[in-house]
Formats: structure tokens, C-alpha cells, sequence
């Protein structure tokens, strides 16, 4: 059989945190743990504010045009502090709005756990605002503070006070979060140098209403809820209501818009999206999405976000002589590869070409030099259908198991295995109960790839055309064995999807990129799937 070597041809980051109210002493809104040092406990940002989620204000007299409020950043649960990086967004978080209610006017570090006056045991220590900007026409605020000369702030207490004058009627969410330097990623507070954290903007829906009328309610859920990479993600808003309208999820409101992290938004109570860079290639990662709700009676908004992860999945590939699907590693990665699968029967007659189809497992071939596996052949030869059972060690030919005599239909279990520097391939006939191992050293085998693949095998004279088996099934989800189809890469056992972003699904194509042989999507538990014939090739 020769070779049966691969052939590719395709081969604002933020956290929101928000808490309660100096006017209203109940603790309405959640806290967020932040990042201390290796040795302290985490520190939690809350603020005490007004009331400002409360859904019960139905007259302007609690935040009158011209009055002012108090909003207190405060730190809990904390070790010693080197410093914060604090953005404040006010408005309704990238919506648009004819106006906003309210504008922040000052704020200090006075009294608080970084008060400029206060003085250290180390005289060489003070505090450093690095940055303090307030900017009512872009309804933020930036404060950047760290203590130099190597001291710390040890306790809790107030990080920052805000003072903010009601401007107009009307309704805007706040948000509070950690930024590094630029204002565009999430910091923690630390002891030290802020790092920066793996989730995008997460808003929690703070709110400052002085218009009569009970806001909605925003919920949205989302499926698949393990996205992967280049999947399409069904959202929907149905379970939104409000509250003084009716109950009932979906009613009562007018408007839907959604907010996507990577730049694109959408409206409708129901959504299709698929997370893409410079909206053409899938992306994955982690991103935020945003829903905004606004009621039928007072046209009052309110909103949800949730963080989706999206992981890098299984990659994609073309072959000129495989299909099924492969796992990548570095060197020596590759230990083990178990798999199952029915012997599949040639479909129709033969003709006088002769035509191969080969199923194995194996290690390497993907990146390397050298092919480790074993398996069975359905083909065409000599006008018959015929099948058999082969080990192969390349670059060394392929030998025939003679003492196996395999049919369509019966079940064939394989593992090849690298220990101590040799390779042991074994087949197995579970139907008849034929088994055969084979215990060898190969040169220059780098172990970087396992594989379960339906092949085009070769000739001296190139890739022999693909043998009509109509369709072929590999994995426990078939076979009934358990533990296929499985390998253990970096010393971690699992199915081939457990992998991630290391395995890949591999169709095969002809010169002309016709598809000869496509592979499913693996099954529920990620070891199973089928390879169906579609065109003999070459």
C-alpha cells in the first residue's frame, strides 16, 4: 500500500462592577472579585449610590433637575494595594440617547484609602495620581493610582468619591470598570503591576431613572452553550418582559437591540450569529453580548449581558488521500490511539480497475516522515470484492495479515501504542475473535499525531481510486466499545473532540477539489463520527 502519508493542500476588554447606594443603606447591586496579589485575599470593588436599579420610582422628586448625588467606589475583602485603574461610563452603553439625566461633576481621592495627604511610615512613599480625568462630554471618567516607593495600602475603605448632577428627565445605565493604561482592557487591582484579565466587557445593569414607569426586564439565553469556533448561535430575547405590563415573558415590550463585542449589533427579539473577525473569518475567544429592552407604555430601557466562550474547536483540512479526522502534538506527544469500526462492504459491482478503500488508526503521518498503524482494506481487485486485514510501518511496506480474515459487517478494534521507544500495533476481529499484534522499532518516528482515517491508499504509480464502501463508522457510538476512539495525548487520555483546537477534520478531494470522502461531525460524546463516500477519484 505504500504510502499513506498525509497530503494537505488546505491545511474595551472590561469587567463592570457595580454595588450600592449612600442614600438607600440596602445593598442592591453585585460585587465583583478583583485579582490581589499571590499571597492576599481578592479584593471586591463595590459603590454605594442611590437606589439607581430600584424599578418603584414613579415621580421626579427623589432626583430632581439641578440636585446632586453621591456615588462611593469602595474596595472590600482586600490585601495590601498598589494601586487602581478605574474607567466610569455613564449613558446607555453604546445606545443612543437624545439625552442624558445625569454628568458627573467631580471626583476625589480625598478620605479615602489613597488620600494624596496621607502619610507613610517610609517617607520615600506617596501616592501617584497617574491619571484623573473627568469628561462630561463623553460621559466618563478615568482615574489611574498607584503608590510609589514600594509601600502598599493595606485595609478597605474608599477607593474614589463621585459627585453627579441630575441634567435632564430620563433613564442611563453606569458602569464602573478596571482598565489598563490605554482604557481599552480589563487590570486588577493588585499589589503590583496590573495584569489583565480574559473576559471582555461584562456591564452589570446599574441604572438612574427619574422618569415615572417600571423599567422591563432584560433576559436573553443562548444555544449551543459550548460554542466553537465557526458555529452559528441562536439567541433569544423571548424571556424579556415587563413587569407593570404583563408577566408573561415576551410581552410588553417594543424593542429589541442587541450588542455584539466584536462590532456588530442586530434587532428583532431573536438572533443568528457567528462571532467573525473583520465580519468574514470565525473567530474564537471570549465575547460580550448585549441585549437592550425597551417597554410599550414608558418606552423605558433596560439590558443584559452575558459572556460567550467560543473555543478554537476542531480546525478544518483537505487531503488528496484521507478522511476522518487527526490530533496534532509536539514530539512525543503522542502515546496511544485506540479506535473501532464496522467494516464497511463495497456498494455495487466491481469493475477491472482496481479501487482500495483502507480504515486504520495510527500514529504519525500528519507532520512526519514515518507512519505507525494497522487496519482493514475493502476493495476492488481483479473484478471481486475483497477484504483484509494489514499493519504497516512506514516508510517500510505494508504487510497482509493473513491469520485474519475479516468480512463487511464485523466489528474491528485497533490500538497502536509508542512505550519505551517501540511502537505495538494490534487488531483485533471482536466478531470472530482473530486478534494480531505486532511489536516494532521505527527510526526518525516523531510521535506527533494520532489519526483515524478512511484512505485512498497508493501505488507506484500514485493514489489508487477510492473503492465504493458507501459509508464507514469509527467509535464507541457504533461499535459498542467503549473508549474508542480515544488517544492519549501529553499523558491526557480522551475522545477525539476532547482535543480542542489540536484535532482536525480532514475530507478528502480529488485534483479537481471534488469531495471524494466526507467525514461527520463527531458525535454527542466527541469519539465518534462517519466517513461517506462520494466520488472514486483518482
Amino acid at each position: 500500500m505504500n504510502l499513506r502519508a498525509f497530503t494537505s493542500i488546505v491545511s474595551l476588554v472590561t469587567l463592570a462592577i457595580l454595588a450600592n447606594g449612600s442614600i438607600h443603606p440596602q445593598i442592591i447591586m453585585s460585587t465583583v472579585s478583583m485579582v490581589g496579589s499571590s499571597t492576599d485575599p481578592p479584593a471586591t470593588l463595590q459603590i454605594w449610590s442611590p437606589d439607581l436599579h430600584s424599578s418603584n420610582i414613579t415621580s421626579t422628586s427623589l432626583f430632581p433637575v439641578g440636585s446632586t448625588f453621591i456615588v462611593g467606589l469602595n474596595v472590600t475583602n482586600a490585601g495590601a494595594l498598589g494601586g487602581f485603574d478605574i474607567t466610569l461610563n455613564y449613558g446607555l452603553g453604546g445606545v443612543a440617547s437624545s439625552t442624558v439625566p445625569i454628568v458627573v461633576d467631580s471626583a476625589t481621592l480625598a478620605g479615602g484609602l489613597f488620600d494624596p495627604s496621607q502619610h507613610f511610615a517610609d517617607p520615600n512613599c506617596s501616592i501617584l495620581t497617574a491619571r484623573g480625568d473627568v469628561i462630561p462630554v463623553l460621559n466618563r471618567i478615568r482615574y489611574a493610582v498607584a503608590v510609589v516607593g514600594g509601600c502598599t495600602v493595606a485595609g478597605t475603605g474608599r477607593l474614589l468619591t463621585l459627585t453627579f448632577t441630575v441634567i435632564n428627565l430620563g433613564v442611563t445605565f453606569i458602569d464602573i470598570v478596571l482598565t489598563d493604561s490605554s482604557g481599552h482592557r480589563v487590570s486588577t487591582i493588585v499589589s503590583g503591576a496590573p495584569t489583565i484579565a480574559s473576559i471582555p466587557f461584562q456591564p452589570i445593569s446599574a441604572r438612574f431613572q427619574n422618569v415615572p414607569g417600571i423599567p422591563p426586564v432584560a433576559q436573553f439565553s443562548y444555544s449551543p452553550t459550548a460554542p466553537v469556533k465557526a458555529d452559528n448561535i441562536t439567541l433569544t430575547g423571548v424571556e424579556s418582559y415587563d413587569p407593570d405590563n404583563s408577566s408573561t415573558f415576551g410581552k410588553g415590550i417594543s424593542k429589541y437591540l442587541w450588542i455584539f463585542s466584536e462590532g456588530t449589533v442586530g434587532s428583532g427579539m431573536n438572533q443568528t450569529h457567528e462571532f467573525l473577525y473583520n465580519r468574514l473569518f470565525p473567530i474564537a475567544g471570549n465575547f460580550s453580548v448585549t441585549l437592550v429592552v425597551w417597554d410599550v407604555d414608558n418606552l423605558l430601557p433596560d439590558r443584559m449581558t452575558k459572556v460567550i466562550s467560543v473555543t478554537p474547536g476542531i480546525g478544518q483540512s483537505s487531503s488528496f488521500n484521507w478522511s476522518g479526522y487527526a490530533i496534532s502534538s509536539v514530539p512525543g506527544g503522542i502515546t496511544d490511539v485506540k479506535g473501532s469500526w464496522i467494516v464497511p462492504g463495497i456498494e455495487g459491482s466491481c469493475g477491472s480497475s482496481e479501487e482500495h478503500s483502507s480504515f486504520w488508526v495510527g500514529i504519525d503521518g500528519l507532520r512526519s516522515p514515518t507512519v505507525e498503524q494497522t487496519g482493514t482494506d475493502s476493495a476492488c481487485i481483479n473484478g471481486n470484492a475483497t477484504y483484509f486485514a494489514w499493519y504497516e510501518f512506514f516508510p517500510r511496506n505494508s504487510h497482509v495479515i493473513h491469520a485474519m480474515n475479516v468480512k463487511p459487517g464485523d466489528v474491528i478494534f485497533a490500538e497502536v501504542s509508542l512505550s519505551q521507544g517501540r511502537f505495538n500495533a494490534t487488531l483485533a476481529d471482536i466478531t470472530t475473535g482473530a486478534s494480531f499484534t505486532k511489536l516494532l522499532k521505527q527510526k526518525s518516528e516523531q510521535a506527533s499525531s494520532a489519526e483515524w482515517i478512511a484512505e485512498a491508499p497508493s501505488s507506484s504509480n500514485g493514489i489508487l481510486p477510492l473503492a465504493n464502501f458507501g459509508s464507514v463508522t469509527f467509535g464507541q457510538y457504533y461499535t459498542g466499545m467503549s473508549s474508542t476512539c480515544y488517544a492519549t495525548v501529553d499523558g491526557a487520555a480522551g475522545p477525539i473532540g476532547s482535543f480542542g483546537s489540536k484535532a482536525q477534520q480532514i475530507t478528502m478531494i480529488a485534483r479537481d477539489f471534488t469531495v471524494k470522502a466526507q467525514p461527520s461531525k463527531l458525535s454527542a460524546d466527541e469519539s465518534s463520527f462517519s466517513v461517506q463516500w462520494l466520488y472514486g477519484g483518482p
